[in-house]
């Protein structure tokens, strides 16, 4: 059994083991020293067991060293929470004395009476209030509808919108005969729109009543030129429309 092969020296070929040993911890250097005098009388020196050792040595010799330095950086750092703990520590102030509350007054039967008297009285009033308000808003709101209800529209502008004077036959009736006498008083095969309009401002005085007349004159001629659809009852059409371009006159004959 070789030397290097008992427990003394099996710290220097173990790292790790040599780590938890108090003995290469403590005493690194004599025990190095111990290893290679025993190295030297022995008959053949093993240079890889010995490289080995002074590896293990150099490895633990600087485990030695950092381990000093965390555990004094671990002291210092305790330090310092220390002083910054008794800096900034603050002193809790005694408790202040507190006076003495007075006892509680009991209330008499006049005085509890009393008291839910003018309760109820502020209650009821504060109903009075809002019924009050209440009244006076609903008064508003029926001054605000009926002002909106006699505002009205003109006479003539509600007469044609409400379109009661004739219905929709006798009006299509009523230009198609306009149409016959205008080209009978022309002594032409035909009319136009133009001409028509012309009618309509000898008729309707205001502005309003001439553009709803030209509305409804429109809506005659499209009828009246549209198959079953003029409110006579007839399946064919009873004028012509033609148009040259977009924006021109439409000539209007009849069929």
């Amino acid at each position: 059994m070789k030397f290097w092969q008992k427990p003394e020296f099996r710290v220097l070929l173990d790292v790790e083991l040599a780590k938890d040993s108090k003995t290469a911890f403590y005493d690194l250097s004599g025990l190095v020293n111990k290893f290679f005098d025993n190295m030297l009388h022995e008959d053949f020196i093993n240079f890889k067991i010995s490289g080995i050792a002074l590896k293990s040595a150099a490895q633990l010799h600087h485990y030695k060293i950092t381990s000093i330095i965390k555990e004094e950086e671990k002291i210092q750092k305790k330090q310092e929470i220390e002083k910054l703990r008794a800096r900034h520590s603050r002193t809790i102030p005694k408790a202040l004395p507190q006076p003495i509350q007075p006892k509680m007054q009991i209330a008499t039967k006049k005085e509890l009476f009393d008291a839910m008297r003018a309760m109820i009285i502020e209650t009821m009033q504060n109903k009075e209030k809002l019924k009050r308000r209440r009244l006076r808003r609903d008064e508003e709101k029926q001054k605000k509808i009926q002002m909106k209800s006699k505002a009205k529209l003109p006479k003539e502008l509600l007469k044609h919108i409400s379109g009661k004077e004739q219905t929709v036959g006798e009006l299509h009736e009523s230009w198609l005969n306009r149409i016959k006498a205008t080209i009978k008083l022309n002594n032409k095969s035909d009319t136009s729109f133009f001409e028509l309009m012309e009618i309509i401002k000898n008729d309707e005085k205001s502005s309003i009543g001439r553009r709803f007349a030209l509305v409804k004159m429109f809506l005659a001629l499209t009828f009246l030129s549209t198959a079953g659809a003029s409110g006579t009852g007839k399946t064919s059409t009873d004028i012509l429309l033609f148009q040259e371009a977009d924006f021109k006159d439409i000539k209007i004959s009849l069929k």
